[in-house]
């Protein structure tokens, strides 16, 4: 038996609000691990200032 894949389909991550809260909070914490990165690379390429960087 074959299974076709539709690619148009949503993928749920989650089935209940428990893994709703934990992958929730794991984008919150990737948000927060990646954010400092980006900002030194504008502060890096001149985006902006000093100021703005430790703001």
């Amino acid at each position: 038996t074959t299974t076709m894949l539709s690619f148009d389909e949503d993928v749920r991550l989650y089935i209940t609000n428990t893994e709703w809260e934990k992958y929730s909070l794991l984008a919150t914490l990737f948000g927060i691990v990646v954010a400092p990165d980006f900002l030194e690379r504008a502060y890096v390429r001149d985006s902006i200032t000093a100021a703005e960087r430790v703001r």
